[in-house]
């Protein structure tokens, strides 16, 4: 093996200089805690790149191909945290006593660092949420997850379990599994997934590779199947843990919906945590005292309907919407469905992601809802209640805003990427901003752009170009100065979804909640889609300069 120093993979920006031990003061400002807090988490992942460098120089000088070549595989996992979120499922394997003591040596040097690091990563984590910043403490507990597969406090507050699969265990390599406490019930039940199938009986796999299909008692081919299920009312069903999704494309096409939804519904509870749990839930789960993983808050499956054709799906939904109102997608709160077509390019899920941002933020606050709307009725001493109506005095930018920012959704092989700045809706916010063309330019200052309920925001002339400013919006809270006002957009959302006893005469503020003035936040959105701008002629400007080297 060559002795060669590796080139390792730079996980992070290194710090310039060393950090301080500043203590936070109650004058800090919400920027600099952020800030301080991302420079910390950095500074532990470059720390874990330089022990990488320790053992692969190790490992190198005695000749352990198979070691140094792990170290440099595990120091790209590492560096490619912000690409995805797929997280190592198996757990670690034992180190074997029949290894040599060297290569007993370099796999403990390793676990020592790794175990090390995540127990930093976590504590930090830990301290990042009672701080008020639980989107980038959960972005930490996927660095502790990535950094120690094992972590078991981590890996609860991800809402996974330990499971050791009976047909493994002769196999010295396997130490388990971290799975959801659903995926734990289906493989105690004896059944197994297929991403064709979904989830069946382990016993039957084989005759479903046949070309054969279970129905009612019997077994038949597919294609008959097919014929039977054309009609919506034999439709397929797909139960998976959060989503029951019902069509007559195919099974092979509800399955494939019904992942896709699942990423999504685990990419929200991660990255917007603060909206499905209180603050205080939130701390529970972070507690290390707790080993139970956390189980789903729905107490049923969310129910998707998905057609073959626009005809069927409009048939269906008639009675749901306006007549004359064209959709290819729509949830129906009355339902609790969301209700689709498969488009003519089956890749494109746009409508799918903005519909489940719809049903899957209601459908986990109803109840608060209901219960807010009975309270106002008893104050008002009316005997019926009236429907609690999201966000109907303002903030109602913020509802079609975050859907339409989920329409950039990809999810590719159980990775999710979202925002992507060339998104159609992101780049016409992005031109009307700034207003080089005076033909598209506009912009309502973010005051006056908060303060329209639903009625004011749906019945303007101008519905288009508020629609195109909401996901410009959503997208600059989002991503501006890496995430510095998401928890505080996430917990804006939170309190209309969720109104309290106490905040029910009282209209939720951005401006209130992250303690930044409108006038300041009109200007830093500005500078968000200018610094958007600059990104995408400097990738132009790269491209046009590879072409022209060709």
């Amino acid at each position: 093996m060559s002795r060669t120093p590796m080139r390792f993979t730079v996980l992070t920006v290194l710090l310039a200089c060393a950090l301080s031990q500043t203590v936070l003061g109650d004058d800090a400002t919400r920027e600099r805690r952020h800030r301080l807090f991302q420079e910390k988490r950095q500074q532990i992942l470059h720390l874990m790149n330089t022990d990488l460098q320790k053992v692969h120089a190790w490992c190198t000088e005695r000749n352990l191909a198979d070691g140094a070549t792990s170290v440099i595989e595990l120091a790209r996992q590492l560096a490619n945290r912000q690409q995805s979120e797929t997280l190592n499922r198996f757990a670690q394997p034992a180190v074997l006593s029949s290894l040599s003591q060297d290569e007993q040596a370099w796999r403990l040097q390793l676990n020592h660092h790794r175990t090390e690091r995540a127990a930093e990563m976590y504590t930090l984590a830990r301290s990042a949420l009672r701080s008020g910043f639980p989107s980038l403490a959960f972005s930490m507990i996927l660095d502790v997850v990535r950094l120690d597969p094992d972590h078991e406090f981590a890996r609860s507050i991800l809402g996974q379990q330990l499971y050791h699969d009976p047909a493994r265990s002769e196999d010295p390599a396997y130490n388990g599994e971290w799975v959801s406490p659903f995926e734990q019930e289906m493989r105690r039940e004896g059944r197994i997934y297929d991403s064709r199938f979904g989830w069946i009986p382990s016993s039957t796999l084989a005759r479903y590779e046949q070309g054969f299909r279970p129905w009612k008692s019997d077994w038949i081919s597919r294609e008959k199947e097919a014929e039977i299920r054309r009609e919506f009312r034999n439709a397929w069903e797909v139960r998976s843990e959060h989503f029951r999704v019902k069509t007559n494309v195919s099974l092979e096409a509800g399955v494939e919906l019904s992942e896709k939804l699942e990423v999504f519904y685990d990419w929200l509870q991660r990255n917007m945590a603060v909206f499905f749990d209180t603050p205080q839930a939130l701390e529970k789960r972070f507690e290390a005292v707790s080993r139970s993983s956390r189980k789903s808050q729905l107490s049923r499956p969310m129910e998707v309907e998905y057609f073959a054709t626009p005809e069927e799906y409009n048939k269906r939904i008639a009675h749901l919407i306006p007549r004359g109102i064209e959709t290819t997608g729509f949830y129906s709160q009355p339902d609790r469905t969301s209700f689709f077509y498969q488009k003519e390019d089956t890749s494109d899920f746009s409508t799918v992601y903005h519909e489940a941002t719809h049903q899957i933020l209601d459908l986990h606050t109803s109840n608060e809802r209901l219960a807010a709307a009975r309270i106002r009725a008893a104050k008002m001493r009316i005997r019926r209640p009236t429907e609690w109506v999201l966000c109907e005095n303002s903030n109602f930018w913020m509802i079609e805003g975050l859907a339409c920012y989920f329409e950039s959704l990809e999810i590719n092989q159980g990775s999710l990427s979202v925002g992507n700045p060339e998104f159609v809706r992101f780049d016409t916010a992005r031109q009307r901003a700034l207003g080089a063309d005076p033909l598209i330019s506009f912009y309502m200052p973010m005051k006056q752009f908060c303060s329209l309920g639903k009625s004011d925001f749906q019945n303007s002339p101008h519905v288009a170009q508020l629609y195109t400013q909401a996901s410009g919006l959503t997208h600059f809270m989002m991503h501006f100065d890496d995430g510095v006002y998401k928890d505080a957009f996430v917990q804006l959302l939170s309190a209309a979804y969720r109104p309290t006893r106490e905040s029910l005469n009282v209209e939720p503020s951005f401006e209130a909640i992250s303690g930044v003035t409108f006038d300041v936040l009109d200007q830093q959105y500005r500078q968000h889609m200018q610094n958007l701008d600059d990104q995408l002629r400097m990738q132009s400007n790269t491209a046009s300069g590879a072409e022209l080297t060709e």
